[in-house]
C-alpha cells in the first residue's frame, strides 16, 4: 500500500476521533480495525473542531471518504440521504461543466487564435514562393493525351 493511502486513513481515523464514539459506534467494527491498522502511524494530522473541515488541511480523498461515510452509515432518514445525493449530483454537474468549458469538443477544432501576418519590413526574413503550376485542365487532359501516345510507340 502506498504512503498517501495510508496518510488518507491517518485523516479519516483522526476525523472519526474527533467526531466521537456517537458516530464511531455506527460504524463496523472491522472498518475501524482496518483503518487503525493500516493508518500511517507516523503521520498524525490535527484537526480542530472550530473551523469547518473544508478549511482545513485534508486532502480530497479523504472528504470523499467521509461523505461516503456519513452517507452508508450517518443519515438519519431517506430524506437526508436524498439531499447529500443531491448535493453530489449537483457538484459533479458544476465539476463537469468546468471540464466542458476548458475542453469544449465542439471548438476543439477551432481556431480560436487571432491570425498574424507575417511583414517582411518588420521580420527581416525573406519568404521563398513557391511556383504553382496554373494550367488550365483542358490543357492537363490534352498532356495526360500526349503523354498517352508518346509511351505507345
Amino acid at each position: 500500500m502506498n504512503i498517501k493511502t495510508k496518510e488518507i486513513y491517518s485523516e479519516v481515523y483522526q476525523v472519526l476521533n474527533l467526531l466521537g464514539n456517537e458516530y464511531i459506534d455506527k460504524l463496523p467494527t472491522n472498518l475501524i480495525s482496518m483503518l487503525r491498522e493500516k493508518r500511517e502511524i507516523d503521520y498524525n494530522p490535527q484537526y480542530t473542531d472550530d473551523i469547518p473541515l473544508n478549511e482545513q488541511n485534508i486532502k480530497k480523498e479523504t472528504m470523499s471518504i467521509i461523505v461516503l461515510l456519513y452517507l452508508n452509515y450517518w443519515c438519519k432518514d431517506d430524506n437526508e440521504i436524498l439531499e447529500v445525493k443531491n448535493i453530489l449530483k449537483s457538484n459533479e454537474d458544476k465539476y463537469q461543466m468546468e471540464l466542458r468549458g476548458k475542453y469544449n469538443p465542439d471548438n476543439i477544432f477551432s481556431n480560436n487564435h487571432k491570425n498574424t501576418s507575417i511583414n517582411s519590413s518588420q521580420n527581416n526574413q525573406e519568404l521563398a514562393l513557391v511556383e504553382t503550376n496554373n494550367i488550365r485542365w483542358y490543357k492537363k487532359i490534352w498532356n495526360l493525351i500526349k503523354n498517352f501516345f508518346r509511351k505507345s510507340y
